[in-house]
């Protein structure tokens, strides 16, 4: 990458029918309103749709003239199968993750590639600050590690990247397996793997997307199955030489606690002990 231009990008995301319209509407308008804009942007339908969600799709389909692909899934499969299927669709070397529900900062894009060009990475992300009806309502920050050597701790016992942060080389993504399907994990096993075969990785301090949250993203932490597949992505980590068998054992001694404990307790504990506190800035 040159050191003095930015490269052109595109957008990947992923919506299904129980998102709600006017959540994508504004998802689609803060990646539309980027200080840098994108060269396209790949929407997949992770099956058939609301019609509201179609409307909005279409309007914006037409607003973006020609800018944006959809492509539609015959059935719900799941993030990771989804994203699969449209990271080929993508016309750029450089991708920029995005949520159907979620509110990118003005700025999130020219942050990032700023940070790709000067440091010649294959991956980078930032701080998210999380929202219950409205940006800031929480002043919740989950920041991440900065530099590779502290990634690659983090990577240990949690996923150092904020998946809807991110922004990487397609290239490197594809050279790793790509989105693969894995429950709950799609994104922190994408890299692990690329990190393994020598991704060269970074986040930015900012906070550049605000993440809109709820009790099913602790809820999901008292669900068997969802532990079930946090022992599997452990076990596949240490396969693959990312972490020891004491690694191993204590990550999954963590989940197992966080399984059994009542709901609001793991939201107290992930909120004093994972999430900083701090006005919107």
């Amino acid at each position: 990458m040159s050191e003095r231009k930015l490269p052109p990008y595109s957008v990947l995301m992923s919506v299904y029918a129980k998102d709600k319209p006017e959540h994508l509407d504004v998802a689609i308008t803060s990646m539309a309103r980027q200080t840098v804009p994108f060269r396209d942007m790949v929407v997949v339908c992770d099956g058939p749709l609301t019609e509201g969600l179609d409307a909005i799709l279409s309007d914006w389909e037409w607003e973006l003239d020609g800018r944006m692909r959809i492509h539609r899934l015959s059935e719900n499969g799941g993030l990771g199968p989804a994203l699969a299927a449209g990271l080929p669709l993508c016309r750029c070397d450089v991708v920029a993750r995005m949520d159907a529900d979620d509110i990118s900062r003005p700025n999130r894009c020219e942050v990032l590639l700023q940070k790709m060009v000067s440091e010649d990475l294959d991956l980078v992300g930032g701080a998210i600050e999380e929202f219950d009806r409205r940006p800031g309502d929480m002043g919740s920050v989950r920041a991440v590690p900065l530099k590779k050597a502290d990634i690659d701790t983090w990577l240990k016992e949690r996923n150092p990247f904020n998946h809807v942060s991110v922004m990487f080389d397609k290239r490197m993504v594809e050279e790793a397996g790509g989105y693969q399907p894995f429950p709950w994990m799609e994104d922190y096993w994408l890299w692990a793997r690329m990190i393994a075969t020598g991704c060269r990785c970074a986040n930015v301090p900012d906070v550049i997307v605000d993440v809109r949250v709820g009790d099913g993203m602790y809820s999901r932490r008292s669900n068997m199955a969802y532990l079930e597949s946090q022992k599997k992505f452990f076990s596949e980590l240490r396969e693959i030489g990312l972490i020891s068998r004491f690694d191993q054992v204590k990550a999954i001694a963590q989940r197992t606690a966080a399984t059994v404990l009542p709901t609001r307790l793991v939201k107290l504990a992930y909120n004093k002990l994972l999430r900083k506190r701090g006005a919107s800035s």
